[in-house]
């Protein structure tokens, strides 16, 4: 049975206190989910088929024991905000950026602080730099911000203050693929291709230029950055300078696949929360390409940016070895009526997920954890979405929920997700929205910065890595490598503790659902 909320009446209960949320919800509610959504179709390089939304921010309250939600706020003028299209909680306070996506203007960074409510306050705005702002990725330090722009391939830089996760300046350094040159192809209102398609005339055009899709830095020291290009179907390594929160080098590219003479366009790279693996989605071959990571290099390299030494010595050496392509639809069903959206490890490091627009589903995948094969996958199967283009989809905090935002047709649908089998499975719960894109995972922090009920899930996925060697653990997620620096050492041991006591808790839960 589907069970359809009516969103509107829930919006006085936004107005109850904390209190009541406990009452009502029970324990271990305090998890929110702020989803994105697209107002302005025009404005965009792809075409959504979907409503466009007048309000553009959602804010729900997720229940744990039945996989429910409860909508506590909508936000988000589309005047003010207009197509946000990634959003980044921060890793220890209770702020959430968001970045607007147009094809024209350069996008912009809003950020939000969050109440436990759901309310949403708006404590500074930035200019992105470029156009069609699509990712956000905050450092290691959380002292600066870095904006992908996907039309005009550009990345940007922003101060952030690292006490208070406010902008602490615009835009300090840039870096640009196309070193200036104009764009070669039109926007869609100008009688370019509609990025949705993946015809060959489309992905001629598609490819006319360099497309930036994301930005993530490496889960180990954060001072290596993966850029997929979708336009040249290259992964971009960089070499970021955390001191001075710059790309200095541009020390490799690599193909993102293998190299077949069709075009792949990556579009996000995820790592294994344990091995040294990193897989790619490939939005245009719907592939995803599996690599070792060479952790010895990218040590020597913090290693060498922390003395001093000239970067060069690292031009054309790669971090990345590709040891894998496999295909996230059915073998015989049509590449060219599909595009990748999202990729996800889970955070029990078992399986890889893929979002499917156009064969409208969540591809699911086992992850050999060992031998010769370690990293490596195979399917466990393709799981229909209940909706059209799922481009987004998110865990909740323990890892047994998905939920996954249908596009074009208005809705999210949340799924039960097996950690034995792998498998999901519907859970009658569907709220409908205007063209939800994104679903960010937002935990409720305490003043010290410890998240109620845990860290956020992957894209928010926890990458869980504990060294006992040192006194700060390495933890990130797909696409945000952080981890705060704290002024205290105390503090920092405190903090690790209780993320640790966290961890311990959500592997209980998962040894008991086995």
């Amino acid at each position: 049975m589907v069970r359809l909320y009516n969103q509107s009446s829930a919006l006085s209960a936004s107005d109850s206190s904390q209190s009541s949320w406990e009452d009502e919800m029970g324990a271990h509610s305090d998890q929110l989910f702020f989803v994105n959504c697209y107002s302005d179709f025009e404005k965009l390089a792809h075409g959504p088929r979907g409503t466009e939304a007048s309000k553009c921010l959602y804010v729900y309250r997720f229940h744990p024991t039945d996989g429910s939600m409860v909508l506590c706020n909508i936000d988000g003028d589309k005047n003010e905000v207009m197509n946000p299209a990634f959003s980044r909680y921060h890793p220890s306070l209770n702020v959430v950026y968001t970045c607007t996506e147009d094809i024209q203007d350069n996008g912009q960074v809003i950020a939000y602080s969050v109440a436990s409510n759901g309310a949403l306050t708006k404590i500074g705005q930035v200019d992105a730099g470029g156009t069609s702002t699509c990712y956000l990725t905050i450092d290691k330090a959380g002292k600066h911000l870095i904006a992908t722009n996907y039309w005009d391939s550009t990345l940007a830089v922003i101060p952030l203050d690292p006490n208070t996760g406010a902008f602490a300046g615009p835009v300090k350094s840039m870096y640009d693929p196309k070193g200036g040159k104009a764009m070669v192809a039109a926007a869609k209102k100008d009688g370019g291709v509609n990025h949705s398609l993946n015809d060959s005339s489309t992905i001629q055009m598609r490819q006319a230029d360099p497309h930036s899709h994301a930005l993530v830095l490496d889960p180990f020291v954060g001072t290596v950055a993966y850029v997929p290009d979708l336009g040249k179907d290259l992964v971009r390594e960089f070499y970021y300078n955390t001191k001075t929160g710059s790309f200095d080098l541009e020390f490799n590219i690599l193909p993102s696949g293998l190299c077949t003479g069709q075009p792949d366009g990556p579009r996000y790279i995820d790592f294994h929360p344990t091995l040294d693996i990193a897989y790619v989605i490939n939005e245009l071959s719907c592939t995803i390409a599996v690599f070792t990571v060479d952790r010895s290099l990218i040590n020597e390299i913090s290693k060498a940016s922390a003395n001093n030494e000239d970067m060069e010595q690292f031009k054309g050496r790669s971090t990345l070895k590709l040891i894998q392509s496999i295909k996230t639809v059915p073998s015989a069903f049509p590449t060219s009526l599909n595009t990748c959206g999202r990729i996800a490890v889970h955070r029990s490091g078992r399986y890889v997920l893929v979002s499917n627009r156009g064969h409208e589903s969540i591809a699911i995948f086992r992850v050999h954890t060992k031998g010769s094969k370690a990293g490596e996958l195979s399917a466990v199967g393709y799981f229909h979405t209940r909706g059209e283009t799922p481009r987004h989809f998110n865990f909740d905090n323990s890892g047994q929920y998905l939920i996954v935002a249908n596009q074009d047709t208005d809705s999210l649908a949340i799924f039960s997700f097996n950690l034995s089998s792998g498998e999901i499975k519907f859970t009658g719960n569907e709220y409908r929205l205007p063209s939800p894109n994104f679903v960010c995972n937002c935990p409720v922090y305490d003043e010290s910065g410890i998240g109620l009920v845990g860290e956020s899930a992957s894209e928010n996925n926890a990458r869980v890595h504990i060294d006992l060697g040192s006194s700060s653990g390495s933890d990130s997620d797909a696409d945000n490598s952080t981890t705060p620096t704290n002024k205290d050492d105390k503090e920092s041991l405190r903090k690790e503790l209780n993320k640790a006591r966290r961890e311990i808790e959500e592997l209980r839960q998962k040894l008991a659902s086995v």
